[in-house]
């Protein structure tokens, strides 16, 4: 009897200290967390740290412009507030993107790469109910895993391969209390010049077929080769795989 009121008690310190352990990381974990990856508007790259933001659910890299994927994620913050400028508080729940991890999978589950990279981007504490809201830019896909994707560096095709990126953002409280999101995935598609279309403005007619020939109000694009389509008009000349479909 008394190793068995031995064992209870140890049994009953465990629960205790559970109790006071587990809502604990579980709040943690919930105080930041990624709301999803932002559409960057291609001719402005202008983005706003807010819940009505437009989010994308699919990421695209075309490799025939850049060789890695940079995404802008939404970051919310549940952490409450703590200022308090009447007893000269200063607020302490503010975040500082610092790093992210990230992991990058094939379709069928293969680890295609593994790293962690800077990051920079800041957040504020939520407001009554409403989490605060920030951005940060992360790279999700690296020239490498999406090399290794498409079976080397001069890969790919139009066809799309898929990869997942799987994201930990990291930072520290103004309190400095480091903090971290959950794990967060994110399907893109990795490929070479499936983001180019033909206008019908830009074929010659003299010439047979289709063709960019006719390049006068090329647009500008401040991020090209990720997620938006390029207008041929815009590398015709430049690069080949723009010159004809």
């Amino acid at each position: 009897m008394k190793i068995q009121r031995r064992h209870l008690g140890g049994l009953t310190t465990l629960l205790a200290l559970g109790a006071l352990l587990g809502p604990g990381c579980a709040e943690n974990q919930s105080s930041l967390f990624v709301r999803g990856a932002m559409l960057v508007p291609s001719d402005t790259c202008e983005v706003s740290a807010d819940a009505s933001a437009t989010l994308i659910f699919r990421g695209v890299l075309d490799l025939a412009f850049t060789t890695e994927y940079r995404g802008v994620l939404l970051v919310g913050n549940q952490m409450v507030r703590r200022g308090n400028s009447a007893s000269l508080r200063t607020e302490t729940s503010r975040v500082s993107f610092e790093s992210a991890d990230v992991r990058i999978l094939d379709a069928a589950g293969n680890e295609l790469g593994a790293f962690s990279a800077p990051a920079s981007g800041f957040v504020d504490p939520s407001t009554g109910t409403e989490p605060g809201y920030g951005t940060v830019s992360v790279v999700m896909v690296d020239s490498g895993s999406a090399a290794g994707a498409v079976g080397g560096a001069d890969g790919g095709s139009r066809t799309p391969v898929e990869v997942v990126a799987n994201v930990i953002v990291r930072g520290t409280t103004l309190g400095g209390e480091e903090i971290a999101t959950g794990e967060w995935q994110f399907p893109i598609d990795v490929c070479r010049g499936c983001l180019v279309f033909f206008p019908g403005e830009a074929d010659d007619p003299l010439v047979p077929g289709t063709d960019c020939s006719i390049r006068d109000d090329a647009p500008s694009l401040c991020r090209v080769g990720l997620d938006s389509p390029v207008d041929c008009r815009f590398c015709s000349g430049s690069n080949s795989i723009c010159d004809a479909p």
